[in-house]
């Protein structure tokens, strides 16, 4: 009894194999199309760039403010030196950048204050449209000043406590465990942030891609800062001095910007908003 030679097994064979009606080739171009389409209709450069600036401009001074106050807090140079790892010359330029703690608490008015929540819920509107945009969503007025209040809370709490126990983490266990924590942490966090800025109006279960991906994207940039804002920062400040810092720190936040746009219109596509017509307002009736 003779047996025909069998085809060899095309180990691609499964990329042509029909899903719901559509090769897995298929699939992934449509998927590369739609989030191409939503950076497009987000203006993803625009959002991007205006977010690292609103960054620098309202959160960082709060941030300054709440590390003056809340209890165990590091300095904001201290922070700074710690995150991109600066020594030397280079940390302490930084230091003399930002003011001490007890030099920031005796500059701080109640009119300052105002000011600066001012600024700050601008950054939030900011961050709450990139959101909107990439669920097609419509904006809430003052209601999406109420949530974006909320999470400035939540972010200044956050960032001062999960930081302390990330380091804690990092002396006891070593960097893969705390890099571990950093994921994990920020996975809730970037949970936490559209769905308390889209005042839960999208289910949380889909924002997860949109979570896993800004938390893997934003622990990606700041792994890679390690290696670069040393120099960046270090160079700036030989060249232009205390401004240089600044320099460098808003270039740092702008590309932080492209990875937050990104990550929400990747996310947002993956979550299935596309399975959804956009909101429409409705027409006045008259």
């Amino acid at each position: 009894m003779t047996t025909e030679p069998h085809e060899p097994r095309d180990p691609l064979a499964w990329l042509s194999r029909p899903i719901a009606g559509r090769t897995v080739p298929a699939r992934a171009v449509e998927l590369v199309r739609a989030c191409l389409d939503r950076l497009v209709q987000m203006q993803f450069v625009d959002r991007a760039v205006a977010l690292g600036s609103l960054t620098f401009t309202a959160l960082v001074p709060l941030m300054v403010i709440a590390n003056a106050y809340l209890p165990g807090a590091d300095s904001a140079a201290d922070s700074l030196i710690r995150r991109f790892h600066l020594s030397g010359s280079t940390a302490d330029i930084v230091r003399e950048t930002f003011a001490r703690p007890d030099t920031t608490r005796g500059a701080i008015s109640v009119v300052g204050i105002a000011l600066l929540i001012g600024s700050s819920l601008s950054f939030t509107r900011a961050l709450q449209r990139v959101y909107e945009n990439a669920w097609r969503l419509q904006a809430r007025g003052w209601a999406g000043s109420v949530a974006g209040l909320k999470w400035l809370a939540g972010i200044i709490v956050w960032a001062t406590l999960f930081a302390g126990v990330r380091s804690w983490i990092e002396d006891l266990t070593g960097p893969l465990v705390s890099l571990i924590v950093a994921l994990g942490g920020g996975a809730v966090l970037w949970l936490f942030t559209p769905w308390v800025l889209l005042a839960q109006r999208v289910d949380w279960h889909r924002l997860v891609p949109s979570a896993v991906l800004t938390s893997v994207g934003m622990t990606g940039l700041s792994i890679a800062s390690v290696v670069y804002m040393p120099d960046s920062i270090a160079e700036s400040a030989d060249r232009y001095g205390s401004i240089g810092i600044a320099i460098a720190l808003v270039s740092w936040l702008v590309g932080a910007g492209f990875v937050l746009v990104a990550c929400a219109a990747v996310g947002a596509v993956l979550g299935g908003e596309t399975d959804h017509p956009p909101e429409v307002t409705p027409p006045a009736s008259g």
